[in-house]
């Protein structure tokens, strides 16, 4: 019987796991997803590593553009992006810094904008490390990053090399009355309340918060019915 409850236990928390899905970030070795609407260029750990993602737009007006796979952010309430942005014409002589702010916008499922935020490098060099955040309105289910450079061109450009994309959690809210599975009580109900109360179950331990059905018992129809409250947001 306890074999068969492990089991159980174990095939909920795989299923569930598909859903938890991570903060795309944009390295070499990692930009599953991705898109980069340069026909000539493709996008591959060659040109990443070389810094030659560039965004700007071309004498046609094409606006050259670095978009993120969608992703999941119930629980998050602002994204913080650190970019390594690459100026590789800064010795040239018709070169203009202001040029290469890079803007990052957030856009939901059906490509409305939901936020943006434009930085510009403060210090002629070819590499710079850049820093935007967003904010990520409430009830947004999923979302992408759309990477920009509205004001360059093909001499005053600049090429992301890296972005490395963190999610900031919600706040707590201010009353006191906890928030119906919230296992780990942090303000939100996501796959970490699962694993939490999962554990709990296994080791036949108390935990606040987890008795979801309220019969005064934590079991396994804690975790199903945990399971599909965060599947259901």
């Amino acid at each position: 019987m306890m074999r068969y409850f492990i089991t159980t236990l174990a095939a909920i928390l795989a299923t569930t796991v598909l859903f938890a899905q991570q903060l795309p970030q944009f390295t070499s070795s990692n930009f599953d997803g991705w898109t980069y609407n340069n026909p000539g260029v493709q996008l591959n750990s060659s040109n990443i590593a070389g810094g030659r993602i560039v965004l700007y737009v071309n004498s046609q007006g094409d606006v050259l553009t670095l978009t993120s796979p969608l992703f999941e952010c119930h629980g998050i309430d602002s994204i913080e992006a650190n970019v390594v942005w690459y100026t590789s014409s800064f010795r040239d002589s018709d070169f203009e810094l202001s040029r290469t702010a890079l803007t990052m916008a957030i856009d939901d499922a059906v490509g409305n904008v939901l936020d943006s935020a434009t930085t510009v490098p403060t210090v002629l060099g070819s590499t710079h490390s850049l820093t935007i955040k967003l904010a990520v309105p409430a009830r947004t289910d999923t979302a992408r990053l759309r990477f920009v450079s509205w004001q360059a061109n093909h001499v005053s450009s600049g090429a992301i090399k890296r972005a490395l994309i963190t999610g900031i959690a919600a706040t707590t809210p201010p009353d006191d009355d906890p928030i119906p599975g919230d296992v780990d009580g942090n303000g939100v109900v996501n796959i970490s309340d699962v694993t939490m109360l999962i554990q709990a179950v296994l080791m036949s331990s108390d935990i606040t918060n987890g008795d979801i059905d309220g019969n005064g018992v934590v079991n396994i129809t804690d975790v199903t019915m945990l399971i599909d409250q965060v599947l259901r947001h």
